[in-house]
């Protein structure tokens, strides 16, 4: 009868990104998850949305990972998979700022301001 003031009991799911709603689960490495905790603090989007940043960086770098055929998720991954997400000229700038180095990174990121 009362019903709705019940408390549903919902799956406890870890701050890590190691739980993965997949059927393989895939391993973190130490150096992705740091960068993936960089990458949502950096994140331009209001933080009640950084858990959901979160999750969609997560299934991006596992994506990777398993395209590579690879069972621990390395920062390279987590990188492929932002670059996956993005539109096709936001990512041949990213791609271009990266061959050139620091300053070229520091360049776009100016540029993007």
């Amino acid at each position: 009868m009362f019903s709705f003031w019940k408390k549903e009991k919902k799956t406890n799911k870890s701050e890590s990104p190691k739980s993965s709603s997949s059927s393989t689960s895939l391993s973190w490495d130490q150096s992705a998850v740091k960068a993936l905790a960089q990458a949502v603090s950096q994140a331009p989007v209001p933080s009640m949305m950084k858990q959901r940043v979160k999750q969609e960086l997560s299934n991006a770098a596992e994506e990777a990972a398993r395209k590579a055929g690879k069972t621990t998720v390395t920062a390279q991954h987590l990188m492929a998979g932002i670059l996956s997400r993005l539109p096709e000229n936001m990512r041949k700038k990213v791609e271009e700022a990266a061959k050139q180095g620091p300053k070229g990174l520091k360049k776009l990121q100016e540029e993007l301001k």
